[in-house]
């Protein structure tokens, strides 16, 4: 190959970029492998101290909890004292025990409490309400066994022990009061692993608490990695991954970090596949071998053709853009040079004229808004309404009855208050129902033999948003259609607000009645789906709680109509459920 020619100065100017290149990614993923090791060992250790720091604490409580109720419990120190038959003793044991089941309340880590009579070889065991009988007997048969053995019970005294009780391990506390009666505590190892199995370690990795001499004390779920565990020298690795960390070979490569307990004789370890701490690096390596060689061959290729076939059409469309974001829509966009350029340029042109008819669809839905508002404004205050509540206040009046008249005075307040206040675009429910018993309040007393009511409504959903005037309108109907003086019985409305069966992220509000109930007609009208559908303007009333919930909640809301028996009609609205923020 001539050396003068334009190919071999190429070629050469290419091996002198990429050879170093591809030497320089070699030891580029050799030390990032490294610092991956490094950064999630070290990612690890600090999670190790933080849930060794929180273990040890909690045995720490335990040990105070010993050490301060075996010198200041009283029943305790005296539980070898008296005679066993006496009724102090039988006493101090009641005591005993009582206090140490309340304990158990607060010292949640601890599966058992028990205290021990050496002098009447008397075991008292306080286990958590969660254990079974099988395990506590179990527990108390080892703790009869353990304390019977002095030397064994010297060995409790001096530290945490672990003990192999039932397949599985677990620690040991015991303190003496000095008066042959002793306290103790047994705390099971696979509690204190709850919280670390919470952590994402990849298919294989585990969590694991190992003794000094390398025994595995948790319990794993994974039977052949159990035996390999079981297989492996664990005190070695164990004692070089206390001062970093180990990999350590098995089936595959492991990440061993470790972290030693302060007042167990243990270790809290992590095993985490070295596969899923490097499985982001196999596409970054990928990525680094190809980037060069694309680059240079793009840049030889297309250096003479960016401006014409690429920068100057996208220049193009950029300007295009700014004139339509300055408002005008009239801006089209043509280069046909490309066939990815007049795909751009097609749906380019779309947008545009989408975004114009858009803009038309936004103005008449906000006209359709506004006019859903106005109506829900006009359905606010009803004349007939306000006229009756004052022909009321005035017989009140007449007839002298001054209190009648101070509380009808503070719903209707109360009511037009509500009524007044459109400036809100949610409420709570809460406030929603005071408004509803202010109305009724008010009707009952215009019908004081003729009306009752109800609400009932669950204490959590009291704080939930909903649109103003959601429900009120449901009972207005209520009164509207279904109330007669004539009727033989009492009218009765019931408002239930409860959590959906179907769904505990929805609501189910029911307004239910024992009127003349909706006719037949009018019955199938509203059951049907293209009522709701329908966008004409001589709708007022479910209409407009159904279109309003649906622009409040921007999701599925239902309304469903029915027949009560015997008499009377069922109207449910279901809608999501929304906590007001604090």
């Amino acid at each position: 190959m001539n050396r003068g020619t334009l190919r071999s100065q190429l070629v050469l100017g290419f091996a002198l970029v990429t050879v170093p290149l591809v030497v320089l990614l070699i030891w580029h993923n050799v030390y990032a492998t490294k610092v991956v090791h490094s950064q999630v060992a070290q990612s690890n250790k600090n999670l190790l101290t933080m849930y060794t720091n929180q273990i040890d604490r909690v045995l720490e409580e335990l040990d105070k909890y010993l050490y301060r109720t075996s010198n200041q419990d009283n029943d305790l120190i005296s539980l070898s004292a008296f005679d066993p038959d006496s009724p102090e003793s039988y006493y101090a044991k009641v005591r005993t025990y009582n206090s140490m089941y309340l304990n158990t309340n607060y010292y949640k880590d601890a599966d058992v409490l028990f205290a021990y009579s050496s002098k009447y070889e008397d075991l008292l065991v306080a286990p958590q309400p969660y254990m079974d009988n099988e395990r506590k007997e179990s527990i108390k048969a080892r703790l009869e066994q353990l304390m019977s053995d002095d030397a064994q019970r010297g060995s409790l005294q001096h530290s945490w022990q672990l003990i192999y009780q039932d397949r599985q391990y677990s620690l040991v506390r015991l303190v003496d009061t000095g008066y042959e009666s002793y306290i103790g505590a047994w705390v099971d190892i696979n509690r204190l692993m709850i919280p670390l199995n919470l952590l994402h370690l990849g298919e294989s990795g585990q969590a694991l608490f190992l003794s000094k001499d390398g025994t595995i004390l948790s319990e794993l779920k994974d039977g052949e990695l159990k035996k390999e565990l079981e297989a492996s020298d664990w005190k070695a690795d164990a004692a070089k991954a206390a001062e970093t960390y180990e990999l350590v070979r098995m089936d595959e490569k492991y990440l061993l970090v470790v972290q030693p307990s302060q007042r167990a004789d243990m270790y809290l370890s992590v095993m985490i596949p070295e596969r899923n701490m490097l499985e982001g690096l196999t596409f970054f390596r990928s990525i680094n071998y190809y980037v060069p060689v694309l680059a240079l061959v793009i840049l030889l290729m297309y250096l003479a053709f960016l401006e014409r076939f690429i920068l100057k059409p996208i220049a193009e469309l950029i300007k295009g853009m700014r004139r339509i974001y300055s408002g005008d829509l009239s801006v089209r966009f043509t280069d046909n040079r490309l066939v990815e350029f007049k795909v751009i340029g097609e749906t380019f042109n779309n947008m545009v004229s989408q975004i114009e008819v858009l803009k038309i669809d936004i103005y008449e839905e906000q006209i359709r808004t506004k006019k859903a508002e106005l109506k829900h404004l006009q359905a606010q205050i009803h004349p007939h309404f306000f006229m009756n509540s004052l022909n009321i206040v005035y017989s009140l009046a007449q007839t002298k009855h001054y209190e009648m008249i101070q509380q009808i005075a503070i719903h209707l307040v109360n009511y037009f208050r509500f009524a007044i206040r459109t400036h809100r675009s949610f409420i709570t429910l809460s406030e929603e129902l005071d408004h509803i018993r202010s109305y009724l309040a008010v009707q009952q007393v215009r019908f004081p033999q003729h009306l009752s009511f109800h609400i009932d409504v669950e204490p959590d959903l009291r704080s939930c948003r909903i649109p103003p005037s959601t429900i009120q309108p449901l009972v207005e109907n209520a009164m509207i259609h279904g109330f007669s003086v004539h009727q033989s019985q009492s009218f009765i409305v019931g408002i239930d607000v409860r959590t959906d069966p179907a769904s505990d992220s929805q609501i189910r509000i029911q307004v239910r009645d024992n009127g003349k109930g909706i006719p037949e007609e009018k019955l199938k009208l509203l059951q049907s789906r293209s009522y709701f559908e329908d966008e004409g303007s001589d709708h007022v009333g479910l209409w407009n709680v159904m279109r309003r919930c649906k622009l409040f909640y921007k999701s599925e809301v239902n309304m469903l109509l029915e027949r009560a028996e015997p008499s009377g009609s069922i109207v449910t609205l279901i809608i999501p459920r929304q906590i007001t923020e604090e």
